[in-house]
Parts: structure tokens; C-alpha cells; sequence
């Protein structure tokens, strides 16, 4: 039926859909409330806890939601709010980010990373995660030697 109104496509009501939800979570209170959920997320898979699991996959579709909530520089949170709109600002700049390789292999490694990590909670193995938390920090260390000069 026409009434008056332009047909949109499913493929173009799903790219409004996500940049709606791409325009909440440049919020503070959404990008809070999701970042929450998804520190949650690894105690319910590692405890085999529904009740977590649920708590974070909640908190992460209600920072989809248009929450009613006051500037957070208003509320007893303030003191967040700095830290909040830099961490925003850093994930709006690499979003923006053209696609490289660089990205992609970003992109991959995470989601692989991601994916072993939840499989290694559910197994309730924390060694490999602990040995890899090492490694992250070592590389990390070295890294930084390699910024300010100092030969590894």
C-alpha cells in the first residue's frame, strides 16, 4: 500500500536501526550502562551463571534505550564524566577510521581473542587466560621501551 510515504528497504532499515544505536552509545549514561553489561558478561559465563549472564545482556540492550537520565556532570558520577567522553572520543575516532588492514586485523584478532576468551571462561581454564594477560603486558612493556628509546 502506498500512503504517500517512500518505501524504505530492510537493508536500509537496518542501517538506521544501527546508526541509531551507534548515536545512543556516544552517550554517557548508554555507553556506561553497556560498558557495565559487558564487565558482567565474563563472570556469567565463568561462573555458569544465568543471573549474570542475563544482568549483562540486559544492561547492554537497555543502553540501546533512550534512557531519561540527567547530564551525568549533574548527578553524584561527575567525577566519571571526563573519563567517559574521552573513551567515547577515542572509540568515535577509531570507528571513523577508514577500513585498512590495520583495522582488519584489529577487527579479527579481537573478535578471535573475544570468542577463545568466553570458550576458556566456560571451560573455567584460567591458565591460558592468565598466560595471555602476561604476554599482553610484557608486549606492552616492550613497546613502551621501544617509545622512549631504550633498546629490548
Amino acid at each position: 500500500m502506498d500512503n504517500g510515504q517512500p518505501t524504505i528497504s530492510p537493508r536500509e532499515r537496518v542501517i538506521n536501526v544501527l546508526q541509531r544505536l551507534r548515536l545512543r552509545r556516544r552517550e554517557p549514561w548508554n555507553w556506561l550502562v553497556q560498558t557495565v553489561g559487558l564487565a558482567l558478561l565474563p563472570f556469567g559465563v565463568l561462573f555458569h551463571s544465568a543471573a549474570f549472564t542475563t544482568m549483562a545482556l540486559l544492561a547492554v540492550l537497555a543502553g540501546c534505550l533512550r534512557l531519561g537520565l540527567p547530564p551525568m556532570a549533574f548527578t553524584g558520577l561527575r567525577r566519571l564524566a571526563p573519563f567517559i567522553e574521552t573513551r567515547i572520543g577515542r572509540e568515535n575516532a577509531w570507528l571513523a577510521r577508514p577500513m585498512d588492514n590495520k583495522k582488519r586485523r584489529k577487527i579479527v584478532l579481537t573478535v578471535g581473542g573475544v570468542m577463545c576468551t568466553l570458550l576458556l571462561l566456560w571451560e573455567q581454564d584460567l591458565g591460558p587466560i592468565g598466560l595471555a594477560i602476561a604476554i599482553w603486558a610484557l608486549w606492552r612493556v616492550r613497546r613502551a621501551n621501544i617509545d622512549q628509546g631504550i633498546d629490548p
